[in-house]
């Protein structure tokens, strides 16, 4: 598959799961079968930052819709009050904490500098963090902590947090061999999948759930697993040029999910 087919498809899961996510009564099947779409993305998005002719405007763009998203995000939520699903949607968000990541990673020229850049990422994110909870505080208002995780993205407050910015940054350095990607994100996701059966002892929780509840009804995004089969299907190409159509499709149908869930909730 080329990158164009790979992020169609994954557009096409992605609407599925918001169809799950944003209207009243629809399956919850729906939100399992969008398990897949948020590694496909990313996986092409790590296409996306490498092939890019300037990575500084890459990620110049991505805060910008990131910061837009925060608005819309709060807009929509505002807009109707008690929303049947608050819209906490900002793929941005994350996308930018991952690639800001590789691009001082790759900026560095030597292994001592590179320390420095994880360092000097990671401070980054926790000043930021620091920032935003010191808005929250001061700024009391329902909804505006989206507004301020759309400028001040991180990888504590962006969507999917950290765990899923540690995704990307994985597929992005294993995205060139199908052996590497295999075992690195096959990793991950055995990680991932342990930390999710952590979630479900007394370590965390007073009333562990029935392991068939917690793992097909409650945690699910450890079927994220299900993606790596079509990533290995990748085959180098790039496929048409359309890759400011996620730029729109993604803020619009979340609008217009959002809008149709919540009237259905009132009709």
């Amino acid at each position: 598959m080329t990158t164009t087919s790979l992020k169609l498809f994954a557009l096409i899961l992605m609407l599925i799961d918001h169809i799950g996510e944003f209207i009243p009564g629809a399956p919850f099947a729906l939100r399992i079968i969008g398990r897949i779409s948020a590694p496909l993305f990313m996986f092409c998005a790590a296409w996306g930052f490498h092939y890019t002719h300037s990575k500084k405007i890459y990620l110049l763009r991505l805060y910008i819709c990131s910061a837009l998203m925060g608005i819309m995000d709060f807009a929509l939520n505002t807009y109707v009050g008690i929303p049947y699903h608050t819209c906490t949607n900002n793929i941005f968000s994350t996308l930018f904490c991952i690639f800001l990541f590789v691009y001082l990673w790759e900026l560095a020229p030597t292994k001592w500098k590179k320390a420095l850049s994880v360092l000097g990422y990671i401070f980054l994110n926790i000043a930021g963090t620091a920032i935003f909870i010191v808005l929250i505080l001061v700024f009391n208002i329902d909804f505006l902590d989206q507004v301020f995780a759309g400028f001040i993205p991180t990888f504590i407050t962006c969507e999917g947090s950290i765990l899923i910015v540690a995704m990307g940054i994985v597929l992005y350095f294993c995205k060139e061999n199908r052996k590497k990607l295999f075992i690195g994100y096959g990793t991950y996701c055995v990680l991932y999948f342990l930390w999710t059966l952590l979630l479900n002892t007394s370590l965390f929780t007073t009333s562990p759930l029935p392991w068939a509840v917690f793992l097909f009804y409650g945690n699910i995004q450890w079927m994220q697993i299900a993606a790596l089969p079509f990533m290995l299907t990748y085959n180098g190409s790039r496929g048409l040029p359309i890759k400011y159509f996620f730029y729109i499709f993604y803020p619009l149908h979340i609008a217009l999910l959002f809008g149709l869930g919540n009237t259905l909730l009132v009709g």
